[in-house]
């Protein structure tokens, strides 16, 4: 059965965060990002895209949703599915239309009011969204109640810590400065939380279990971490 839109919970007035969150999009171009950053950065996007689609699982006519859908580079990576998107910015919805056409389900809405029935698909993604939202436990809470029962939530978050700690190397090596600039020189201004591995399991208690768990690009200096989350059985209320 095809996913129900539903009306919002409430009528939110985030008006001032939903300027702020177009006048990022313009600044910080996704597009330029993922197709014209420094080749390491678009080496780890690479792996973590691929960590995502292993760990997404999908089967062919699975319903699968990215929460954030930017501009449809994550989304895009799968195939044979239903394919559903939703994102704070028209902007980024635009963008998403104009790489993805019709073969994308589009919404505009907020992923901390998700306008979707619960228990609605096989597969929620969230990548790389979190620490931009104004309460993530909210966001997780509301990826897990649209997500079915035995359905996965991938999500991925920076590991502020050690990018934190990569930048004052760079800075401190002239050779690596100037070699690596635009890594060194990437600011966290569209950040409303530095994540890591202990703050991700504080915001999906209660709401959903950390099945699988994959750093990037590996474990032993983990710049990334994509999850696999499984919905908690006291999750599955329905709205």
């Amino acid at each position: 059965m095809e996913p129900q839109l539903m009306e919002p919970r409430s009528e939110r007035k985030g008006r001032d965060l939903i300027a702020w969150n177009e006048a990022m999009v313009e600044r910080y171009d996704i597009e330029r990002y993922y197709e014209h950053s420094h080749g390491i950065v678009r080496w780890l996007e690479r792996k973590r895209l691929a960590v995502l689609h292993t760990l997404a699982a999908t089967k062919p006519g699975d319903d699968v949703l990215e929460v954030g859908c930017g501009a449809g580079h994550v989304l895009g990576q799968f195939q044979n599915v239903n394919r559903y998107g939703i994102d704070l910015s028209e902007g980024m919805l635009a963008r998403i239309r104009r790489r993805l056409g019709d073969t994308v389900e589009l919404t505009r809405g907020s992923a901390m009011d998700l306008p979707f029935a619960s228990n609605s698909f096989d597969v929620v993604l969230c990548t790389e969204v979190l620490e931009h939202v104004p309460d993530p436990a909210v966001v997780v809470a509301e990826l897990a109640r649209v997500t079915k029962p035995d359905g996965r939530v991938i999500v991925s978050i920076p590991n502020e810590v050690n990018i934190d700690r990569a930048k004052r190397m760079l800075r401190r090596t002239p050779i690596l400065r100037t070699l690596l600039r635009t890594l060194a020189s990437e600011g966290n201004e569209w950040h409303l939380h530095e994540f890591d591995l202990p703050m991700l399991r504080r915001i999906t208690a209660g709401s959903a279990e950390i099945r699988r768990l994959v750093g990037i690009p590996g474990r032993l200096l983990p710049l990334r971490w994509v999850a696999e989350l499984a919905p908690t059985s006291r999750n599955g209320g329905s709205r």
